[in-house]
């Protein structure tokens, strides 16, 4: 019994050590915002909670239902000049000397990039249902407003609200951080009359360089109405993506205070050459998301949507952080890191029935929801012609009996009337 209490409690007690980067600038994920609350901690979420410094997949409510799945990633620094060129550590965008009184300071200018990825994982689950009796029924975390579809109606079962999906409409929060592994200058004095002591680098401002969003990519196949591959959303059920910080301009900057998980390490720089004690060389970075997942429904032959695949939704956004450094120092970043490229998936789909069956072709589209209703009349109708032709090629004597029974049965009919 021991054992088995054991086993059930060794996931809760699972503990991880998280290793921040190695390099002096380095990047991490400190904290979601959702309803105006910050969560930076584990317990805060339900499943899944993988908070792993540069990588959360996270779940702030119903695992099944409700916000998505959140997946945020970040990628790692790069230094580059003016133009967004990779340029070497020991290379800086601009430099030039402030006197102040008594005082000349050497200041360096330098440039660092970092993309950050927010995207959906949108769940589903079937929670009941039995074709052709009864539609399926989900719980999911699309848009889709419904939790189940058949012949006779859409809607929710006894669930208030719908056990349906919900627009992520918050924020992640994100760490610029500067952490020198020696505080020494390298820079030569101009004459003996002059003491460098130590040095100080902080971030002066933060902008958008770049801001794309769209639908994850995935590897559903083409087909007539969608030949990139790429899987339309429904009508009802479109991907959100919208607001946000636009292209060039300023990221709000916050103190790095506890607030956004453990903070990160002080650094101890010479207050004699720190041009203002209000520049920080740690910032939390804000960037707002509003993300909601889109879907991509399956129709039985009974005219029942019994899948619904999520067409997930991201937005990337690509920061700009301007540095300055007093004296001429280095600050090790990774050698010219990869950049993120836009998510994607790998999975499987159905087409509905009707669609797959006539490989697409897809005349009927002007009839909306009752188009399955339509590609079922048409097949009967060539079911039928078919039918018609065997026979005609086949067993021709059967045709006068067959119109003759139906003559029969209408004259027969008119008599009644």
């Amino acid at each position: 019994m021991i054992c088995i209490v054991g086993l059930l409690l060794a996931p809760s007690l699972l503990k991880l050590s998280l290793i921040s980067p190695g390099w002096e600038i380095y990047d991490q994920i400190g904290a979601l915002r959702y309803n105006d609350q910050v969560y930076s901690e584990a317990s805060q979420f339900t499943t899944p909670r993988e908070l792993m410094g540069v990588y959360w997949k996270v779940d702030l409510d119903d695992p099944n239902y409700g916000v998505p799945t959140l997946m945020v990633e970040v990628g790692d620094i790069h230094h580059v000049d003016f133009m967004g060129r990779d340029i070497s550590n020991d290379e800086y965008a601009q430099t030039r000397t402030v006197t102040r009184g008594n005082n000349t300071y050497y200041l360096d200018y330098h440039i660092y990039l970092y993309t950050v990825t927010i995207r959906t994982i949108a769940d589903v689950r079937q929670t009941g249902g039995s074709p052709p009796w009864s539609a399926p029924s989900f719980d999911h975390e699309t848009s889709w407003p419904y939790e189940f579809e058949g012949t006779f109606g859409n809607g929710g079962t006894e669930n208030n609200p719908p056990h349906v999906g919900k627009v992520f409409d918050g924020g992640v929060y994100t760490k610029f951080v500067i952490s020198p592994w020696r505080g020494g200058t390298y820079r030569d004095a101009p004459n003996s009359s002059y003491v460098l002591d130590n040095c100080w680098a902080g971030v002066m401002n933060t902008y958008v360089l770049d801001k794309t969003e769209g639908q994850v990519q995935n590897q559903f196949p083409p087909s007539g109405d969608n030949p990139g591959g790429m899987p339309t959303p429904e009508g009802n059920a479109q991907i959100t993506s919208r607001g946000g910080i636009d292209k060039g301009n300023q990221v709000p900057m916050l103190e790095d205070d506890g607030t956004f998980n453990t903070p990160a390490p002080v650094t101890n720089w010479d207050s004699g050459v720190t041009p203002d004690t209000r520049i920080e060389s740690t910032v939390v970075h804000f960037l707002p998301v509003a993300l909601g997942a889109g879907a991509k429904l399956h129709d039985n032959m009974y005219f029942q949507v019994d899948a619904i695949y999520p067409c997930d939704g991201y937005i990337q956004y690509s920061l700009r952080v301007d540095v300055l450094q007093t004296h001429e120092f280095t600050l090790e970043t990774a050698y010219n890191p990869p950049t993120p490229v836009i998510p994607t998936d790998y999975f499987s789909w159905a087409q509905d029935f009707w669609t797959s069956f006539l490989r697409g072709i897809d005349p009927f589209k002007i009839f909306g929801p009752l188009e399955p209703f339509i590609w079922f009349l048409f097949t009967l109708f060539v079911i039928g012609v078919i039918i018609f032709i065997v026979l005609a090629i086949f067993a021709p004597w059967t045709l006068p009996r067959i119109f003759g029974g139906v003559h029969s049965s209408a004259k027969a009919l008119r008599g009644k009337s």
